[in-house]
């Protein structure tokens, strides 16, 4: 970390050798790093990492690795970020994310993805009507979330992966542990990063590789315990619908129903909402309605 303050945060990225992490890790940053490395050279230096983990698997086995070899790590900080190592962004920008999280007392959160970003999910792109949105969803692309639930999760990381339907786990989580049941999570749209890859390639590839229980066994297995209605299903597998709960402007203005909707349904629909990968009107307008009918 440069500068003098004690960080409260720690980003740990899981990488390889074209990790894109050195966009967010210079000069300025109030956060300390970690790394997790799982390519093939065993005399790779990082000299910007406070911690250096190295070996094979997925994602998040290896993030259990990573504190399996660095328990005090979990004891010295508030927070912690995850990002996949194709993140780009800017070290002013994940400063800021951490300040809002503190602010907010969010559990668990995310920077939104710009208009240059290959995604996943609508909920995770940037809506420009909106500072930050709560939601039931929070991806495990780039999250931030709290000490208390990385301590939670950590019986859950050691035996996937793929990380695939903590997106859902973590929000009933930070419900749970503030016993507030929708303002502990959110994704920050005035914060934004870029997702360079399109989704999913090399983890399915690793994972077919290797063998044993796929993204989808992992996914029934993380979303077994939990609560509530399962309206949807991704691949086949039973989910709670993905919902934006709640927006709050710029101006701390918090909104929901129909004006909710439309400002959600405008921001997607927008021309070039998204530049690399294009958002079809009907799953825009499907989503926006979701926020009035759950």
């Amino acid at each position: 970390m440069t500068g003098a303050a004690r960080a409260t945060t720690l980003a740990v990225v899981r990488c390889g050798d074209a990790s894109l992490h050195h966009s967010w890790s210079g000069e300025g940053r109030r956060f300390d790093i970690g790394i997790s490395y799982y390519g093939d050279d065993a005399d790779k230096a990082f000299p910007e990492a406070r911690f250096v983990h190295r070996g094979k698997g997925g994602k998040w086995d290896g993030l259990f690795g990573f504190f399996a070899q660095f328990p005090e790590a979990l004891e010295q900080y508030e927070a912690f970020w995850f990002p996949d190592d194709d993140i780009e962004a800017d070290v002013e920008s994940i400063n800021r994310l951490i300040d809002i999280r503190a602010a907010y007392g969010l559990e668990v959160c995310q920077p939104s993805l710009d208009d240059h970003s290959y995604y996943s999910h609508l909920i995770t792109l940037r809506h420009p009507s909106f500072a930050l949105r709560h939601t039931n969803f929070v991806e495990i692309m780039v999250p931030l979330v709290s000490q208390a639930i990385v301590r939670k999760s950590l019986p859950m990381i050691e035996t996937t992966r793929s990380g695939f339907g903590m997106d859902f786990v973590w929000p009933k989580m930070a419900a749970q542990i503030s016993g507030d049941a929708g303002g502990r999570s959110a994704i920050i749209d005035s914060i934004s990063v870029r997702h360079t890859r399109p989704v999913g390639g090399n983890l399915h590839k690793m994972m077919q590789k290797v063998g044993g229980r796929s993204v989808l066994d992992e996914m029934s297995t993380a979303l077994e315990g939990l609560e509530g209605t399962r309206g949807a299903s991704i691949n086949g597998v039973a989910t709670p619908r993905i919902r934006i709960l709640e927006g709050v402007d710029e101006s701390g203005k918090h909104l929901r129903g129909l004006n909710l909707a439309a400002l959600v349904a405008a921001d997607l629909l927008a021309p070039n909402a998204n530049k690399v990968q294009p958002i079809r009107r009907m799953a825009a307008i499907r989503h926006a309605l979701k926020t009035i009918a759950g």
